[in-house]
């Protein structure tokens, strides 16, 4: 009884949140107008950034315009619901490249925090060319090609004859995020297989240790010490294949022996 009382009250919480996330956007008057089709015809970037903000994380979280934008979102006219919103290049405006981190920040702070140990934070400080949030997340969407974005913004600075002499190393870049993706890829693939064979021997361990260290390295890649994060990737890569090698080796065992 008190199994089925807990798992009523979860449905009952996820659909209490499920409706003030919709309920919220139903509300709000910057989603009611920029999701208008004639958008596309007059504000062909805005509609672009609508498009993208359907597919992000930020809308399935409930974060809506005027989280980050500011503006009044119970407006019901283009003037009143502006009130407030600067260009993102007035230093005041939220979203301006400098204020990025703090504005972000408020919700990823861990990612805040490592980003402002980069020497990028601090070229960034000094009005100088380095990235800020969006270089690398444009307008909050998750898509496969941002890798892609994230290793050209790197080349844009770092790729041969920029204008600073700045090291040559998006090559390295792009290396460090690929080996990133196939650990990462690795780990989900092993966390499956121990989940439907019930967690053999010291795995459960095994694998919670390995997810630790992964998820450390990634929220560190905002420190951008590309040493670092590849060596520990490579040795988190040693390990998870390891275990692969060691799963293949059991499979054809149990072949053989049938």
């Amino acid at each position: 009884m008190s199994q089925v009382r807990f798992m009523f009250g979860r449905l009952l919480l996820l659909s209490f949140l499920a409706f003030s996330v919709n309920t919220r956007a139903a509300e709000n008057s910057c989603i009611s107008c920029h999701q208008r089709s004639d958008y596309f015809a007059q504000y062909p970037k805005l509609h672009e950034y609508y498009q993208q903000f359907l597919a992000s994380p930020h809308k399935l979280a409930g974060v809506t315009c005027d989280d980050c934008h500011g503006g009044n979102a119970r407006a019901e006219s283009v003037e009143l619901a502006h009130v407030g919103v600067l260009p993102m290049n007035n230093k005041n405006s939220a979203v301006h490249y400098q204020k990025q981190p703090e504005t972000c920040g408020q919700c990823h702070d861990d990612k805040r925090r490592q980003f402002l140990k980069s020497k990028h934070y601090a070229a960034l400080m000094d009005q100088r060319a380095a990235p800020t949030c969006t270089t690398c997340h444009p307008a909050m969407s998750r898509r496969p090609e941002l890798r892609s974005i994230v290793v050209n913004a790197c080349r844009n600075c770092h790729g041969e004859g920029n204008s600073e002499n700045l090291p040559l190393i998006a090559d390295q870049a792009a290396r460090v995020f690929n080996q990133l993706n196939i650990a990462g890829g690795l780990l989900g693939w092993t966390k499956i297989h121990y989940e439907s064979h019930g967690w053999p021997l010291d795995s459960r361990d095994r694998v919670r240790e390995l997810d630790e260290r992964y998820n450390t390295i990634v929220n560190r890649v905002h420190q951008f010490d590309l040493e670092e994060t590849e060596e520990v990737t490579v040795e988190i890569l040693g390990e998870l294949r390891e275990i692969f090698r060691e799963v293949q080796q059991a499979y054809q065992q149990q072949a053989e022996g049938s």
